[in-house]
């Protein structure tokens, strides 16, 4: 009994010393427990979930795969394992395991939500779902399922249900900021159904933690912008990216200097040897700044029967970062030493990487696309790594493009958007980056402008099946009957027919945003 205590003791040691971040002391507990008792499950469980916490989940594979080889039928190192089975790319494996868990018996609601969250991680939110509503059956008022549950339908464009299932949450809590964000965003709000009372009362509360009071104070200034109280609706939206700008040790500079790097390593020289890479012909990269009409694109070509819709992948950026790794004698001391050391990798093996690293999602149609944003960064190594692949960038008017990115609360990325000055300066980097790759690959990367699609549908429509060599379908003009699920910001737009009103939003701020107009004219930006 005394050796089941030290190490039961160690277990709780190493969790309780993760929630202090004090990752040092939680790795030597770590190496105490699965020295001393190598035949404890719990303690290589929670040595994997150490090393999932500090980003290295290759190492918390390993790991918990010793625990299953110990205990072969546990559920709960299961699904430890498809986690980190997810979290190294290795999509394939992750669905076979998740497979065999999900038909066991008696599964408890907490395992059925966790099953939903890895279907939701590879865009399958119909099975995610199905799993959501075991766990929400079993414990109907569990704010985590139900959120999960609301995000599903909200993705698969069941805005009732979802509404329902958000008025549920705020039922139970009533300050729960996700849910009121979300509830907000669902449909325009109008002066018969709105929430502006009840957000405003919320902002009321002084014992408001600041994370929550960043999310009502964006949901507020949405919901005062459906009802065209524009400078009410800016004025609580600066309170909230101020708010959330502050808590932030980010700079603007960090992130020009990699663009500028950027450019410096994959120069004309780089490109004059011609390429080299895979000769798979199926990615259609889409790309752009975040809120520019990528997942309108996205929606039209993918309502094409010969193109399927992968969603924002991550997988050619951790390719990248593989093997830019494995070349490196040692850890890079900064970003442009890794940018520097990317540029001498094999970029055939990249592109063969890459389109292992998209299946099983892909493969069963000609073309997928890739859609994730920041793949402008690597417009010139995607070409490099995979020729044959169609690159199709998203311009918008600058103010717009601007304006919708700051009005967005994002989850985790694009810390840039909360400050006009920094949204300003990653603007000029950013087209300044693009005017790069259009010298050094000319006429590779198909531009579309926002505002040429919204006016001219058919038109560009047809322009891009060209570029991606695919025969006309009318189908694609009727991209809002895709049943297909959105994981975008834009999951109910892209519902909808295309419609204009976004464009020249701006102009209802033009006195609020004339420190950001000042500043693109100022760098010789077009406006």
């Amino acid at each position: 009994m005394a050796h089941d205590n030290k190490q039961n003791a160690l277990v709780d040691q190493i969790y309780r010393l993760m929630e202090k971040r004090d990752f040092q002391q939680a790795g030597l507990s770590c190496e105490q427990v699965t020295t001393r008792y190598p035949d404890f499950a719990e303690g290589w469980v929670a040595a994997a979930e150490f090393f999932l916490r500090v980003s290295n989940p290759q190492r918390a594979l390993e790991l918990v795969q010793r625990a299953v080889g110990l205990e072969r039928d546990n559920t709960h190192w299961m699904l430890l394992q498809a986690r980190c089975l997810m979290e190294t790319g290795k999509t394939k494996d992750m669905l076979g395991l998740v497979a065999a868990i999900a038909g066991k018996p008696d599964l408890s609601p907490q395992q059925h939500n966790e099953i939903g969250m890895l279907l939701a991680r590879v865009d399958n939110h119909a099975e995610a779902q199905s799993h959501y509503r075991h766990a929400v059956s079993a414990l109907p008022n569990e704010i985590e399922f139900l959120f999960n549950l609301a995000t599903s339908q909200r993705f698969l464009g069941q805005i009732d249900a979802a509404e329902s299932t958000l008025e549920k949450i705020l039922a139970v809590d009533t300050t729960d900021h996700e849910a009121a964000a979300m509830l907000s965003s669902l449909r325009k709000q109008t002066t018969q159904r709105n929430h502006v009372d009840t957000l405003q009362r919320t902002l009321e509360d002084d014992t408001l933690p600041p994370v929550s009071r960043v999310s009502f104070c964006y949901a507020l200034a949405k919901e005062l912008e459906d009802l065209e109280s524009y400078p009410e609706a800016f004025s609580w939206l600066k309170r909230g990216a101020d708010l959330r700008r502050s808590g932030m040790r980010y700079q603007v500079e960090t992130d020009l200097e990699i663009i500028r790097q950027i450019t410096r390593v994959f120069d004309q020289n780089f490109f004059s040897g011609g390429t080299r890479g895979c000769e798979n012909r199926e990615p259609i990269f889409i790309f752009g700044l975040p809120r520019s009409g990528t997942t309108l694109l996205e929606r039209i070509l993918a309502s094409h029967s010969q193109v399927y819709a992968a969603g924002e992948l991550g997988v050619f950026g951790i390719e990248l970062t593989r093997l830019t790794r494995q070349k490196m004698a040692a850890s890079p001391s900064d970003r442009n030493q890794f940018v520097t050391a990317s540029a001498k990798i094999d970029y055939r093996q990249l592109g063969d990487d890459y389109i292992s690293g998209t299946r099983p999602l892909t493969g069963n149609t000609a073309h997928f696309i890739d859609k994730l944003p920041f793949n402008y960064l690597y417009a010139g190594l995607i070409h490099q790594a995979l020729p044959g692949a169609k690159m199709i960038s998203l311009r918008r008017h600058p103010m717009d493009s601007c304006y919708s990115m700051y009005k967005q609360l994002f989850r985790d990325a694009y810390p840039f958007s909360y400050n006009l000055q920094d949204l300003a300066s990653y603007y000029m980097a950013y087209h300044q980056l693009m005017q790069h790759w259009e010298q050094v690959i000319p006429g590779v990367i198909h531009s579309v402008q926002y505002e040429d699609l919204v006016s001219d549908t058919e038109g560009e429509t047809r322009r891009l099946l060209a570029h991606c060599e695919l025969d006309w379908e009318v189908q694609c003009l009727e991209f809002y009957n895709n049943e297909a699920a959105s994981t975008t910001a834009s999951a109910t737009q892209v519902r909808q027919k295309v419609y204009s009103s976004s464009v020249g939003k701006w102009k209802a701020y033009e006195t609020e945003l004339s420190p950001l107009r000042n500043a693109l004219e100022k760098a010789g930006i077009k406006l």
